[in-house]
């Protein structure tokens, strides 16, 4: 192997250190996500990134993007966050780790990585960074047209301790800063408290909150029943908490509240028990059902046909009596059907087998 072809795939190099030194001098300040995102995608080269926001109950949220267009965040904001497997991730595994989508492809639908390739995001390598009170931050590299590969994987993963202790010293400092300035340390509408139950900060969101200082009393003793846990009230919203570690600086041992708008919550039905679900619902043939399966998995006329033993013509004619069935002229509008049927049917989840 050639010097250059070890340098490019090594972490250790000089680029990645000086990289690295920006990102720890902007810790607590609010160019931080873009310089430790940055970093990485260097490290990967790769250009194009997003700064995801996972949150307990809540949407999702774009910290930074440099990878969807703005129909692209409405349209996956709208529905298709919900089978986003780095959005369940983030809510049952919040420890860090580095996931490559496509290494997911027995525990996701394929119909999901077609939607991305649609949107130009051929493979996505994201590292996933817990925060505080339900949140999980992702730094997630896009690539057009190759996937990532081992090495990739592996020297996102030999940076993962040094990036997930920048994270947790950013975390730090801006709640620090924020307690002792009297500033706000995030959007969030959050409360800190200190080992004693004394408040020691709240951000502007948490004062604007109309219910929190009514419903404050019940979720400090519910927090002293449990380290961890939730109530709802009013309208949808959710008020959360944690116990903070002992090295947290602000309130060592204290706790943390966090007010969220309830959202849904990832899809549980399969990609398969879906799918015959949306074909009976729209009364699909079994011809029909099969073109609308392999049009999921990106597959174009031409291999449909090879597949299934037919003419192109015979798979054109078929999909011609299918989209006016369903009063579509496009491949997305069938998806976005197919996605309001999966919204629609979430509620029998737990009738339907997972496949």
């Amino acid at each position: 192997m050639s010097t250059r072809m070890q340098d490019a795939r090594s972490p250790l190099n000089a680029e990645l250190l000086s990289d690295l030194a920006k990102v720890a001098a902007l810790i607590g300040k609010a160019d931080f996500y873009d310089a430790i995102s940055l970093s990485l995608t260097k490290l990967l080269r790769c250009k194009r990134r997003l700064v995801m926001r996972y949150s307990a109950f809540d949407k999702p949220a774009f910290i930074l993007n440099e990878a969807l267009n703005e129909k692209g965040v409405a349209y996956y904001l709208a529905g298709l966050y919900r089978i986003d497997p780095l959005h369940k991730l983030a809510r049952s595994n919040p420890a860090p780790t580095v996931v490559n989508l496509r290494t997911l492809i027995h525990d996701i639908d394929e119909t999901y990585l077609s939607e991305l390739a649609k949107m130009s995001i051929f493979d996505e390598l994201a590292v996933i960074l817990p925060a505080y009170g339900g949140v999980t931050i992702a730094l997630c590299c896009e690539r057009h047209r190759l996937r990532f590969e081992s090495h990739d994987y592996q020297n996102a993963t030999m940076v993962l301790p040094l990036l997930d202790a920048l994270h947790k010293l950013h975390i730090d400092r801006l709640f620090l800063s924020a307690g002792r300035l009297g500033r706000d340390a995030t959007n969030d509408a959050i409360l800190i408290l200190d080992r004693r139950g004394q408040t020691v900060y709240k951000s502007e969101a948490w004062l604007r909150h109309t219910s929190a200082a009514a419903e404050l009393p019940r979720i400090v003793e519910e927090m002293h029943r449990s380290e961890s846990s939730s109530l709802t009230f009013g309208d949808q919203q959710v008020a959360h908490w944690e116990r903070l570690s002992d090295d947290f600086s602000l309130a060592p041992g204290g706790g943390l509240v966090i007010i969220e708008q309830r959202s849904p919550d990832p899809l549980a039905i399969s990609g398969d028990a879906a799918l015959q679900a949306f074909c009976r619902q729209k009364e699909l043939t079994p011809r029909e059902a099969e073109i609308v399966r392999l049009s999921f998995v990106g597959l174009p006329n031409a291999a449909i046909a090879k597949q299934l033993g037919v003419s192109v013509g015979t798979i054109k004619n078929h999909r011609w009596r299918l989209y006016y069935k369903l009063d579509i002229t496009t491949e997305r509008e069938l998806f976005h059907q197919f996605i309001s049927t999966l919204l629609s049917i979430d509620q029998i989840t737990t009738e339907v087998p997972d496949f």
